[in-house]
């Protein structure tokens, strides 16, 4: 009896330790890849214009041929405008990231959904408080011109191979068509929004912005770019109505 109990418990503490071991090497994996995929949000907890907050997302992973970040989505789903907008990326932005200021009519949880080509989706989300009235327009509504001076920036010196920030800034008013009364966002007209925002080097497309009403008016968007040659680059705006404006910078490398 004692020499089977002894087999017993020698062939459990032989099943545990192999499952241990098992066990002990799946975070090592799955923390290895949710650290290359983390997607960094930052957001105010507390915005006092609700018209304007700021919202940077990055994921600090490889941008290679066949490996990169595709994608960033920005979205508050409760919102009475939850789509905040989409950045698509290539290697040829050198990094995944983006800035830009949204309207908030709730505040919430913000969500930002990463879409690796290999490994699929990966999330971040961080809580916001803002005041109320974020998403309402003017009270007379406002102006619906064309998108126009587009502004662009990068660094005096561009180097080779150089992962720089963008800064594109264009003049466009924002209306979501809603009013904000008794609490309570109504309809009262159509959207009138810019768009897309559209990046290229010569004839190539390198990144878009796909847009919603929820960005705020005259936007400033920061986007990183990387340089193996000079060429020019031409940044051009679409509004909901099919306007275009574009900007031109000559790049030297």
């Amino acid at each position: 009896m004692g020499d089977g109990r002894g087999m017993e418990l020698l062939r459990l503490d032989r099943r545990h330790f192999l499952i241990g071991a098992a066990l002990a090497c799946v975070p090592v994996r799955a923390s290895a890849q949710a650290a290359d995929h983390a997607v960094k949000l930052d957001v105010p907890r507390l915005s006092e214009d609700p018209t304007g907050v700021p919202v940077s997302v990055s994921v600090d992973h490889p941008m290679e041929p066949d490996h990169y970040i595709r994608s960033i989505e920005v979205s508050l789903a409760s919102d009475p405008v939850p789509y905040k907008g989409t950045f698509v990326f290539t290697p040829a932005n050198g990094r995944a990231a983006m800035s830009f200021k949204m309207r908030s009519g709730a505040g919430g949880v913000v969500r930002a959904v990463a879409e690796c080509t290999k490994h699929g989706t990966f999330t971040g989300t961080r809580a916001i408080r803002v005041t109320e009235g974020g998403c309402a327009m003017p009270p007379d509504g406002g102006p619906k011109d064309k998108p126009r001076n587009v502004q662009i920036r990068l660094p005096d010196a561009v180097r080779s191979g150089q992962t720089v920030e963008a800064r594109v800034r264009v003049e466009h008013l924002t209306e979501t068509g809603l009013s904000f009364r008794g609490g309570t966002y109504v309809r009262e007209a159509p959207e009138f929004y810019l768009k897309e925002m559209l990046v290229f080097l010569d004839d190539r497309k390198i990144s878009e912005f796909r847009m919603s009403a929820a960005v705020s008016p005259n936007p400033i968007i920061r986007f990183p770019l990387r340089f193996t040659k000079g060429g020019t680059l031409r940044v051009v705006f679409v509004n909901s109505d099919g306007h275009r404006a574009e900007g031109t910078l000559p790049v030297k490398v």
